[in-house]
């Protein structure tokens, strides 16, 4: 029997208002791309997503979809899913910070300068693979402005990941982008260039498969 794969995607949205969220741009076609070429290759996928449109979500039989829409709902459903899969990819763009406080009504627009309190959403692929077993594998992205390959190296690391997917803020919405990979115990990222995300899935599974 294949590997079963929990795929993490698309944004979350922490709410301030009923109306109004801090979020960001991403669409969800990375997410989209890795369960449909898993599903491709025969792999049972669960697949977590944030709020995305209909058209970016992936369709076949051997899925089923968990839609969420903030950080700890994403946090929350993934728990019993993960201790289930054997592959892990956490394609989700987390939005980092929440409000300490969600208004139950519509802030009214004012003269005056609004001031949040903002806290930090959980960290889901660390806490996740704060449990990871060893016949666990867990994927994880880097998406970075200045020093990448560093940030995403302390990632791995910090993380608990097995490998980890460097990438930069213009893939966010794109139907492609600039991709590298690094695995645990290597020295140099796999530079896979600037690829569409069919291909970089493709390429993520086959890592996979190598290590």
């Amino acid at each position: 029997m294949k590997p079963s794969v929990l795929i993490l995607s698309g944004p979350t949205h922490e709410y301030i208002d009923p109306v109004r969220f801090i979020g960001n741009a991403s669409s969800g076609k990375m997410g989209r791309a890795l369960a449909t070429e898993a599903a491709r290759r025969g792999h049972r996928v669960e697949f977590i997503t944030g709020p995305v449109a209909s058209e970016n979500l992936p369709a076949h039989r051997s899925l089923r979809i968990h839609p969420v829409t903030g950080a700890h709902e994403m946090l929350e459903t993934a728990q019993p899913l993960f201790k289930k899969a054997d592959i892990i990819i956490f394609a989700a763009a987390v939005a980092d910070y929440t409000p300490a406080e969600r208004h139950i009504e519509k802030i009214a627009k004012s003269s005056e300068e609004l001031v949040l309190r903002l806290r930090p959403t959980p960290d889901i692929a660390k806490t996740l693979c704060a449990g990871k077993r060893a016949d666990q594998t867990a994927i994880g992205f880097a998406l970075q402005t200045a020093d990448g390959e560093e940030s995403a190296r302390r990632k791995l690391e910090s993380k608990h990941l097995d490998g980890i997917v460097l990438n930069s803020p213009a893939s966010l919405g794109s139907e492609s982008g600039t991709f590298s990979f690094l695995s645990v115990g290597t020295d140099a990222f796999l530079n896979w260039g600037h690829i569409g995300k069919a291909a970089c899935a493709k390429n993520i599974l086959d890592a996979i498969a190598a290590l």
